[in-house]
């Protein structure tokens, strides 16, 4: 994959759901800013990438997923108005193909959909977003082969 400029570096544990059964163990991840938001469960809603003040939310959590589904974890932080942009510029400029072997959910590039940007919380955005654009990213992702 090209380097992506600008980009934050970040290091992070992926885990599966099955580990307690099949004894897998944690990893230990280091990528991009641009590879890791490919790498969280449920940051996009339905394909859709957050708006800045959303990913930020999901960003200072510092975990998603987990219980009987795939998790992600790392220390919370957040980003600038600035990193956002260029984070921005990255997915809409690189193929999936280029991130998808460093990322488990990178099956269908994000898209945009700033009618839902002034939405104030993750929880609304994500129904919102996922209202709107189920179906369609459900036809995505079987195009992509990812989903029966």
């Amino acid at each position: 994959m090209k380097e992506a400029r600008g980009l934050r570096e970040l290091t992070y544990k992926r885990y599966e759901y099955t580990s307690a059964v099949t004894g897998a163990e944690d990893t230990i991840h280091t990528g991009n800013l641009l590879t890791f938001v490919y790498d969280i469960p449920h940051f996009d809603a339905c394909g859709v990438c957050p708006p800045f003040h959303i990913a930020n939310q999901s960003f200072s959590k510092g975990r998603a997923g987990g219980g009987m589904s795939p998790g992600t974890s790392w220390e919370p932080f957040t980003i600038s108005l600035d990193e956002y942009s260029i984070s921005v510029e990255a997915i809409q400029h690189t193929p999936i193909s280029e991130i998808r072997p460093h990322a488990r959910y990178a099956f269908v590039a994000l898209k945009f959909d700033h009618s839902l940007d002034s939405i104030g919380e993750w929880l609304d955005w994500f129904g919102a977003s996922c209202k709107k654009h189920r179906e369609s990213r459900h036809e995505e992702l079987r195009k992509a082969g990812a989903m029966s």
